[in-house]
């Protein structure tokens, strides 16, 4: 974010003790150099480009040398700003390279950012020259006038004269004297000031990123920063479910086998102790089941395998309530994506059988350019409200961790509609 703020304070009792006075007097007196250093060479630099521009084994490479000094120059430029007024501008970005030099120099000749620095260093020029005219004015004829008392009888006719007025006395020297110190205590810091203000104005506008740019870039940072947060939520789902499947599920499979055996081996003998074993079984058989229901709902691996199509034919063939499901996802999504349509329609599905008292289900998932749609509907008894239901919330804030939309229409009586819309670019 660029920071425009003047560090000289507007308090007259507080300038005199501001560093900040100084160093803006010293930045503007910098000026005059940076053009006669920096500046010409920024403008030559372009120059020679522009005008070797039709050689092209000469020109394309100059181009692109061009663009990339007049950024280095720049970075100077702002490091500058920030050593002696405390600004800090967020640079502007050059255009990376393509891997095609004439693309490259193409690209360096358009690109926004040099000409904004170029004009940079045109517009410094007259004002460079402005700002020694008014140092001057400022702080060196102020102390000149206020010791006019001292040696005006040394001029001439013992008289000295400023433009139309002539100083013959002490008292029109000390007058004189008196309104230059006023200058010079109240007038000169404001100039300073001003001045400050307008070379750091056009400093921020020429050489840094508009806030609209800034703000984007960031915006932009923290979409990549949240898909990066939801494909690793992904990933770790993946792997809880390989983990649950491959490690506890088989341990207890294993368990549950060695029940039956040690069963099977007791037949009738012990009873109490057959007791025990057949609840031993039991439980283990439930346990099981409910780990393959549990690694149903992180991710199953038929999703990974073979897509929504056959990861929602299993899950509309265990619903209770009949599913008519029509699936047309081509090209396939990421598997962030397919994870969240899967957990929307298993959620919705299992609303539908405990809540709905529905007679049927319609699952329809489309995908339509870069948008995937998941629609989800039942001719139950509806009333349901996403505000009410955590449920609901749940899968809104699921759909909208990518970006994504998800309406529900359940009028009383009227069945509900569940549309779940996921960017999937």
């Amino acid at each position: 974010m660029t920071v425009a703020a003047n560090p000289v304070p507007r308090a007259p009792w507080r300038l005199w003790r501001s560093p900040y006075l100084w160093l803006a007097t010293i930045h503007l007196l910098g000026d005059a150099l940076v053009v006669l250093t920096s500046g010409l060479l920024v403008l030559l630099t372009v120059a020679v480009a522009i005008l070797a521009w039709p050689l092209a084994y000469v020109g394309i490479p100059l181009t692109v040398g061009a663009n990339r000094l007049v950024y280095h120059v720049a970075g100077w430029e702002l490091a500058r700003a920030r050593i002696t007024r405390g600004q800090q501008i967020q640079p502007l970005v050059p255009p990376l390279p393509t891997g095609s030099r004439i693309a490259d120099a193409r690209q360096a000749v358009t690109d926004e950012g040099l000409w904004r620095q170029f004009l940079y260093y045109v517009l410094l020029l007259p004002l460079a020259m402005t700002w020694i005219v008014l140092i001057l004015v400022a702080w060196s004829v102020p102390p000149v006038l206020i010791a006019l008392p001292a040696y005006y009888s040394n001029y001439a006719a013992a008289q000295a004269q400023i433009g139309p007025f002539v100083i013959d006395t002490v008292t029109k020297a000390s007058v004189v004297a008196a309104i230059a110190a006023l200058f010079l205590l109240l007038a000169s810091p404001f100039l300073m000031r001003a001045a400050s203000a307008l070379d750091a104005e056009l400093a921020r506008s020429l050489l840094g990123r508009s806030e609209t740019g800034a703000l984007a870039e960031r915006v932009s940072q923290l979409v990549t920063s949240r898909q990066q947060v939801v494909d690793s939520v992904e990933a770790e789902r993946r792997r809880m479910e390989r983990d649950l499947h491959d490690g506890a599920q088989q341990r207890l499979v294993s368990l549950a086998m060695t029940l039956g055996r040690a069963k099977n081996r007791l037949g009738d003998k012990e009873p109490a102790v057959r007791t025990l074993i057949e609840e031993a079984h039991s439980e283990a058989m439930q346990a099981i089941a409910e780990i393959r229901d549990l690694t149903r709902g992180l991710h199953p691996p038929v999703l990974t395998d073979r897509g929504l199509d056959a990861a929602l034919s299993a899950v509309a063939a265990r619903s209770p309530v009949p599913v008519r499901l029509s699936v047309d996802v081509q090209p396939r999504p990421s598997l962030t994506i397919e994870s969240i349509a899967y957990f929307v329609v298993t959620e919705a599905l299992a609303n539908v059988a405990k809540h709905a008292e529905a007679a049927q289900a319609e699952v329809r998932v489309t995908r339509v350019g870069d948008v995937l749609r998941v629609e989800v509907r039942d001719d139950g008894q509806g009333g349901a409200d996403p505000a009410g239901g955590s449920g609901l919330r749940g899968l809104t804030d699921r759909v909208a961790g990518v970006d994504g939309r998800l309406t529900v229409d359940s009028p009383p009586g009227g069945g509900t509609t569940l549309i779940a819309e996921v960017p999937c670019g």
